[in-house]
């Protein structure tokens, strides 16, 4: 009778911390799901960020319009269409032109999460402040990361902070600083334009 009584106190457990984990998956991934229809619903939008990686840090921002962005960095500019993606070095005045795979674009495009997060990943809570939720994103096999820490406002429901690990362990962390919705922009701002670098040597990897 013991032992049944012992069965049935652990069976109890087990479907206490059950139910648990998949009520924290669902807020989690609840979470997520609003913070990508607010950013839907701000439209077409520009995002300035700090970016750190391997100790060093820049700024650059965003612009993004449904699958289609503008990464500026100073020093590095691309530029992704739906299809094409260019990336302009200014070092040696080059320009790479590919077609990129899914998981390139998701590397590439911080905010990429609006989408990746619903496959190949599972999600739970973090740790949690009063101004910020935390959300974890592990990757099961073939995903581009191997974890995403996610922070978003719970106010404004927009992302603070995207913290990146690839599955080399290799950790980018990327800060938004400035937030602004409801932009104008042209097919033209995803695509590289010739005119404006005359002299950059292009160098068409497709």
């Amino acid at each position: 009778m013991k032992k049944i009584r012992m069965m049935k106190k652990i069976a109890l457990i087990l479907m206490c911390l059950f139910v648990g984990l998949m009520a924290e998956a669902q807020d989690a991934t609840k979470i997520l799901d609003n913070s990508a229809a607010t950013l839907r619903a701000a439209g077409n939008v520009k995002i300035g960020f700090t970016m750190e990686v391997d100790g060093g840090a820049s700024t650059g921002y965003i612009k993004l319009q449904r699958q289609k962005f503008v990464i500026n960095m100073g020093g590095t500019i691309t530029w992704f269409d739906g299809k094409t993606m260019w990336t302009y070095v200014k070092a040696n005045d080059e320009v790479n032109v590919t077609t990129p795979s899914a998981d390139a674009v998701a590397k590439m495009n911080p905010y990429a999460f609006l989408s990746f997060y619903k496959k190949g990943y599972t999600a739970k809570m973090g740790k949690s402040t009063a101004k910020e939720h935390e959300v974890v994103l592990t990757g099961k096999s073939g995903s581009p990361f191997k974890k995403v820490v996610v922070r978003i406002n719970k106010s404004s429901k927009y992302p603070t902070v995207i913290k990146m690990t690839s599955s080399k362990d290799a950790v980018t962390t990327i800060r938004c600083n400035s937030f602004l919705k409801n932009q104008k922009y042209k097919d033209s701002t995803f695509q590289f334009n010739k005119k404006n670098y005359p002299n950059a040597e292009i160098v068409d990897l497709r």
